[in-house]
């Protein structure tokens, strides 16, 4: 418990850091009235009343502190161009971007973790060395060219998959984001399956699974239950650091096919130059990532009770 409350404590400390740096970065990239008001930008009585309303005014650390503030009440402020609210925007937006990362998480999962086994099984041997190989190929295949070819074969060409986002149930959702969602698991598979065959080759050769073998133990239970289990403890820590990657990728993939999350709102805020939006978004995409690695690091104590008793000292 002492070693979570101290992970939590640091986990604030990432979060004030990240939206500092989220905050001061937005503003070095100029003033947003530049872009919203065109050539009234030289009008000084234009540019004073629109800096008033927008909440422009006052010194960088005084808007920091009052963004900062209304963020953690769940207030990000007012769009600059279309004046909505920003949290509407994310709360339209995010559930679509979260559902397409676990959607490939699990399809990731899927392919990495029966496909490892075998291989660690089998190491050395014909599926070991045709599935090392195939990994090494989706990982050198990047997540966007992965959409396009899936989008243009699949979608486009032959009419299997949908090429636009259906919402009119959750089953149509799973349906149309199948692609993009195919499209980062595929890479990420493959770097799952590498980091879970490798430790389950290591695992299978210690003393407390010779010890089960001995003992007559089927060999499925043993991988399953005995190998597999403390060997998922690198497996998660990848987990948690391919989310970043994984992040960046749905902004991308998002924007390939159009599906209306935050990766396409950031490239459309972008482009507009709506800076509020795009810290914003920027801020929660953060805090996911470091939310996830602070559970990935709970999760460490429950795989593995070795990692659980060294907490406790």
């Amino acid at each position: 418990m002492r070693y979570l409350i101290r992970r939590a404590a640091h986990l604030l400390a990432v979060l004030f850091a990240v939206s500092f740096i989220t905050f001061i970065s937005m503003n070095l990239l100029g003033d947003p009235l530049k872009a919203i008001l065109g050539p009234l930008y030289a009008d000084k009585e234009v540019r004073a009343e629109a800096r008033t309303e927008l909440h422009l005014e006052g010194s960088v650390p005084e808007r920091y502190v009052e963004w900062v503030t209304d963020a953690v009440q769940g207030d990000f402020g007012r769009s600059y161009n279309t004046r909505e609210s920003v949290s509407a925007v994310i709360g339209e937006r995010l559930p679509v971007s979260l559902m397409l990362m676990a959607y490939a998480q699990v399809l990731a999962l899927l392919l990495a973790v029966p496909i490892a086994i075998i291989s660690a099984y089998r190491a050395d041997r014909l599926f070991d060395r045709a599935s090392t190989a195939a990994s090494f190929a989706f990982i050198s295949v990047p997540g966007f060219a992965a959409a396009v070819i899936l989008l243009y074969f699949l979608a486009v060409r032959n009419d299997i998959f949908p090429a636009r986002y259906l919402d009119d149930s959750f089953g149509d959702r799973l349906y149309s984001m199948f692609l993009p969602a195919i499209s980062l698991a595929l890479p990420l598979g493959a770097v799952y399956m590498r980091i879970l065959r490798n430790d389950m080759a290591n695992t299978l050769q210690e003393e407390f699974v010779m010890f089960a073998r001995s003992k007559g133990i089927s060999t499925t239970r043993i991988l399953l239950r005995h190998a597999l289990r403390p060997s998922s403890i690198s497996l998660m820590t990848v987990i948690a650091i391919q989310t970043g990657a994984l992040l960046g990728g749905t902004l991308v993939v998002e924007t390939i096919f159009s599906l209306p999350g935050l990766g396409l709102q950031i490239v459309q805020s972008s482009l507009q130059h709506d800076y509020v939006v795009m810290q914003a978004i920027v801020l929660v995409l953060a805090v996911t990532y470091v939310i996830v690695n602070f559970l990935v690091d709970a999760l460490y104590g429950v795989l593995d009770p070795r990692i659980r008793a060294a907490r406790a000292l």
